[in-house]
């Protein structure tokens, strides 16, 4: 159980107990059952975010001295002093599981100091010793080594670093002409700690920052390792891609107490909205379909397919958990769910179609989040509707190159309806102000 509902029990429970409900004996073997909930308060945060800048500092302080008199010293030398801040961070590793140490602040700051030092001793071994190799084995030799201090410690930083680590492979791959596709494959290497830390808790910390840096990285690796084959295929990817998040975070994470704890349903709302936004305009329309394919001697014959198969499995999934919500009635996520609907209809069209369509359809998310915020009394709900509808409105202007005056009337307007909107919620207060 998590702890927002263990929390709300254990409130319950004297009420409980005093209605005749339950017996006091069942309330104490309640408590024996689920135990005390743990506490992670602002001393636990100072003290594990102590414990990882002091581990980095000192490992970055280390490498310093030792890049002062580098050039002075044998290659033995060099060897040992390379390797020195990896086996001492390997003993204290070890000295934490021996002991059986929980504190987060001596597992977080070990493990990222074990795993930056491993970093730091393959590059100073490889320049000592003149080991050739490129920055994208380097990366991947790292990323490779460094993951399993997260699973050995049970920490979060060298997870964290690995996501940044495998999509900056990833880039350098396509960037130098290499086959970025194994990207799914090591990020994939990440989900049994990410499963892990979601059924201890799903709204923990550790749970909500690796959220969000599993959905930015999946995010940027998702463009960075297509191939691009067909070009225009990354409008249909993308568009199953944030619904799905959206998706996923509604079904699975709707019990987070505010938006920074649902990582997938944020990142997946405001990736919808941005893309959408992007599809009112005509460049993403620009020269794409199967017509224009790219016969390019760079790309590997199979490593266009995980293209194709990303078009056909992303929006099939995200269409699929669209239909089990509007088949348990939750017919809310309709607005969001659609878009790779959409996409595919602008896909098949013109380019002046599917701009005319998502006009509309930007329109309608403005609107829509403008009346739930309304109905709601929050006013950052409001503000996040106008400011869509306003953004819709000023690229239509430059578009159609309406007049000054019409267009100063028409801002005079908006800004006028972003005033008395928040007045009125923050006259009827029904809700408090959010």
């Amino acid at each position: 159980m998590n702890k927002k509902a263990l929390r709300w029990l254990y409130e319950e429970l004297p009420e409980l107990v005093g209605g005749g409900i339950i017996s006091a004996d069942a309330e104490r073997k309640i408590h024996e059952h689920y135990g005390e909930i743990e506490k992670s308060g602002g001393r636990s945060i100072a003290l594990t975010v102590c414990g990882i800048l002091g581990a980095v500092l000192i490992g970055a302080g280390i490498i310093l001295i030792l890049a002062h008199n580098w050039d002075d010293l044998s290659r033995p030398a060099r060897t040992v002093l390379s390797l020195a801040p990896l086996i001492i961070s390997q003993i204290i590793g070890l000295w934490i599981l021996q002991t059986g140490r929980e504190s987060a602040a001596w597992r977080e700051g070990t493990a990222a100091f074990l795993a930056l030092s491993i970093g730091s001793s393959i590059a100073l071994v490889g320049q000592t010793y003149h080991i050739p190799g490129d920055f994208g084995n380097f990366m991947l030799t790292w990323m490779l080594l460094a993951l399993p201090v997260t699973y050995l410690l049970g920490a979060t930083i060298p997870c964290i670093i690995y996501f940044a680590g495998i999509t900056t492979w990833a880039g350098y791959q396509q960037s130098q002409d290499g086959y970025a596709v194994f990207f799914w494959p090591l990020l994939a290497l990440t989900f049994p700690y990410m499963w892990m830390e979601a059924r201890k808790d799903c709204y923990s910390q550790r749970s909500v920052i690796l959220g969000w840096m599993f959905s930015i990285c999946l995010c940027v690796g998702t463009g960075v390792a297509m191939e691009h084959t067909c070009p225009g295929l990354w409008i249909i990817v993308y568009s199953a891609l944030f619904p799905l998040l959206y998706l996923i975070g509604s079904q699975w994470f709707a019990d987070a107490p505010s938006a920074m704890q649902k990582p997938f349903h944020s990142v997946g709302v405001i990736g919808t909205v941005v893309l959408s936004f992007l599809f009112t305009f005509e460049f993403p329309w620009k020269e794409i379909g199967f017509y224009n394919y790219h016969c390019i001697d760079r790309y590997h014959e199979y490593a266009g397919w995980v293209d194709y198969g990303l078009a056909v499995i992303l929006p099939f999934c995200a269409l699929l958990l669209l239909a089990m919500a509007i088949r348990k009635g939750d017919k809310s996520k309709l607005l969001f769910g659609v878009l790779p609907v959409l996409a595919i209809l602008g896909f098949a069209t013109s380019a002046d179609a599917a701009m005319a369509l998502f006009n509309v359809y930007l329109f309608v998310i403005g609107i829509r989040t403008l009346v739930v915020g309304i109905r709601n009394g929050r006013i950052w709900t409001v503000n996040a509707g106008m400011l869509i509808l306003t953004a819709l409105i000023i690229a239509r202007f430059f578009d159609n190159d309406i007049g000054f005056v019409v267009r100063g009337i028409a801002f005079i307007l908006i800004g006028a309806g972003f005033l008395i909107t928040n007045v009125i919620l923050i006259k009827r207060g029904k809700r408090g102000v959010q």
